[in-house]
């Protein structure tokens, strides 16, 4: 899978667990997951307007060394921003989120490099859950 599907499939999730409506997610397909992400943040930011974000302290975050730029916002705003929309509105425990993401990461096997480290970064978020209607 790469980035774009995980992208996708973490949009559809939140969609799915009525965290965001979302009108047509199929349009989604033809964007990078970069411009997904971006979509995202904005969707949060619009359903959540009162999350008061905190500032996190960029220099240990696991992105810095990353040589392609897109590739190090998107692991901000995932890991900066739209975790927290899903932590501070309850659908998403922190704690299990990093434990997800360290158990993957040092998994046997588990190549380490700026794109698998993103992808497991979608990975964690898409353990939230929604409230049930």
């Amino acid at each position: 899978m790469d980035l774009q599907e995980r992208a996708f499939a973490l949009v559809r999730h939140l969609y799915d667990e009525n965290i965001i409506k979302m009108d047509d997610l199929d349009q989604l397909k033809n964007k990078t997951y970069e411009e997904i992400v971006l979509l995202l943040r904005q969707k949060l930011q619009e359903t959540y307007p009162h999350t008061k974000l905190k500032r996190t302290m960029k220099s240990v975050h696991f992105a810095n060394g990353f040589p392609d730029e897109r590739l190090k916002r998107v692991a901000f705003i995932l890991t900066d921003e739209v975790e927290q929309y899903l932590t501070f509105n309850k659908f998403l425990d922190h704690d299990t989120s990093v434990e997800f993401f360290n158990n993957k990461i040092t998994s046997a096997g588990f190549v380490i490099n700026p794109t698998s480290l993103v992808e497991v970064a979608f990975e964690s978020l898409c353990i939230c859950k929604g409230r049930k209607m």
